[in-house]
């Protein structure tokens, strides 16, 4: 075994030597933080903090969840518990390094505490980055290197997200809607076609679908639409309940559509729902809060 991951083994065994019922409820609570709870999190932002900050959020968190997928294959570096089968009782599926739930908690949080720009909310962000890559090393789905592998790609996310964001969006929104569009469809297109060349994640292929609903839904709200920026708190709280009801009733009854077999037809459909979902966070909700009076006029990104 490799140095670093004998090292990590070691590390992940002293600390689990350490766990009672009260720590494992807490942390495996702290990693959903940084798992599905992403789901929860962008929309409000979207919707209900900022559109553009949202918006600009959602792509570049999209980029580092493909670079996740991407370096995971490339590197196929097991998980702690395959190499040691005292480590548990937790069990994940994939490859581990670079952890993504420590990557994609730092580029969210990194993202939306640089934009509030208060020094309370760097330290909430960092004490909840630095818990959600510690309960992955806690519970012995990632090795301290996959976690702090994680954190530097994430810095490398931000710094680019930081520097360069803006000067995309202000390229882009100079093309016309078609342009953008296109855009958004060539670089989806690149995520499916390295996933049919030479990675193997399937999910690779929803998450280029998000991308494609959610640029054509950004080039749609800022042609077209009123984007929910601002309001009473009240019409910020209703913007949120009612497009994350939606979204959530659109997440349930699509999964049934989903096929069986993962043929090509499965990989279409997968495809095809997940771009519904970005296009809806993006485009659908904004249009619905707009003839719902939820947006106060005048608001485009």
């Amino acid at each position: 075994m490799d140095a670093v991951l004998q090292w990590g083994v070691d590390l992940i065994l002293a600390i689990q030597a350490e766990r009672t019922p009260a720590l494992d409820a807490f942390f495996r609570n702290i990693t959903r933080l940084g798992g599905g709870f992403h789901l929860f999190i962008v929309p409000f932002v979207v919707w209900s903090l900022s559109y553009r900050l949202g918006s600009r959020l959602l792509v570049t968190l999209l980029l580092s969840v493909f670079s996740n997928f991407a370096l995971k294959d490339l590197f196929a570096q097991p998980r702690p518990f395959q190499l040691e089968p005292r480590i548990g009782p937790d069990r994940e599926i994939g490859y581990g390094i670079p952890s993504g739930h420590a990557q994609h908690t730092m580029v969210e949080w990194g993202i939306i505490a640089a934009w509030i720009a208060r020094p309370w909310f760097w330290i909430f962000a960092v004490v909840l980055v630095v818990l959600i890559g510690f309960s992955r090393v806690y519970l012995g789905v990632h090795f301290p290197s996959d976690v702090l592998a994680g954190w530097a790609l994430a810095a490398l996310i931000l710094l680019l997200h930081l520097r360069f964001a803006e000067r995309v969006a202000a390229r882009l929104a100079a093309m016309g809607i078609g342009c953008q569009i296109a855009v958004a469809a060539g670089v989806s297109g690149s995520f499916v076609l390295a996933y049919a060349l030479f990675l193997e994640d399937r999910y690779i292929v929803g998450a280029a679908g998000i991308l494609f609903g959610a640029g054509a839904g950004i080039a749609l709200c800022s042609r077209y639409l009123h984007a929910p920026e601002a309001g009473a708190l009240w019409q910020r709280a209703l913007r949120y309940f009612v497009g994350m009801g939606v979204l959530l009733v659109y997440l349930n009854q699509s999964g049934r559509l989903i096929p069986p077999q993962q043929d090509l037809v499965y990989f279409v459909v997968i495809y095809v729902l997940n771009a519904g979902g970005g296009l809806w966070v993006t485009a659908g909700a904004p249009a619905l809060f707009q003839a719902l009076r939820l947006t106060p006029a005048g608001g485009r990104d």
